[in-house]
């Protein structure tokens, strides 16, 4: 009886421990530029957070876009999609560490088709304060302020990661399965709530 038991409950245990980290993972993060967010919430796949600060006055968005798990040959992108739940009309934030010089590369790319590899271009919203960071051999992160309009309260959240060209100048194109076509959801920006 015991020995059947045993496996059970050591599988619920370690659920439930891995339950209470995913949710608590973003709240215990702290950037080590001192920024500091509101809110947050733990994004569902690709091992990434988003933390923010929503001013419902200005409708200004300062955001934190944060992705573990990444190498120097890996770029990531974090977007808002004012057209749906999905990849095509996102007009993305994306960072790579360029092979080069070492330095961050980080810049505005809007998404019109699903052969793109996120060429720089201007978006719908006007960003400032965009910068990236690459810390721990692992940690990379998208800092930026989004001019959002009056009735964005709700936006629809798109975020990807994937290999950088040969070069290692650009982005290459993400994975198509899996995670990568799960990455995308709503979130209120007052109450934190995903869907």
């Amino acid at each position: 009886m015991h020995k059947a038991v045993l496996p059970v409950a050591l599988f619920t245990l370690i659920t439930l421990f891995a339950s209470c980290f995913a949710t608590q993972a973003c709240n215990n993060h702290t950037f080590s530029n001192n920024r500091t967010f509101a809110k947050c919430v733990d994004l569902p796949v690709l091992n990434s957070s988003l933390h923010w600060n929503y001013n419902r006055s200005s409708y200004t968005l300062d955001l934190a876009f944060w992705h573990v798990g990444k190498t120097p040959s890996r770029w990531v992108a974090w977007a808002i999609n004012p057209s749906g739940k999905h990849m095509i009309g996102s007009q993305a934030l994306v960072a790579y560490q360029s092979n080069s010089n070492g330095s961050m590369r980080v810049y505005t790319s809007p998404v019109d088709s699903f052969a793109t590899t996120l060429p720089e271009g201007r978006l719908k919203y006007w960003v400032s304060r965009l910068s990236a960071t690459f810390e721990k051999e692992s940690e990379m992160t998208i800092f930026a302020v989004v001019q959002l309009t009056s009735n964005m309260t709700t936006i629809n959240q798109v975020w990807q990661e994937g290999p950088l060209n040969g070069k290692g100048d650009g982005p290459s194109a993400h994975a198509t399965s899996g995670d990568h076509v799960k990455s995308f959801g709503s979130l209120n920006l007052v109450t934190g709530v995903t869907s």
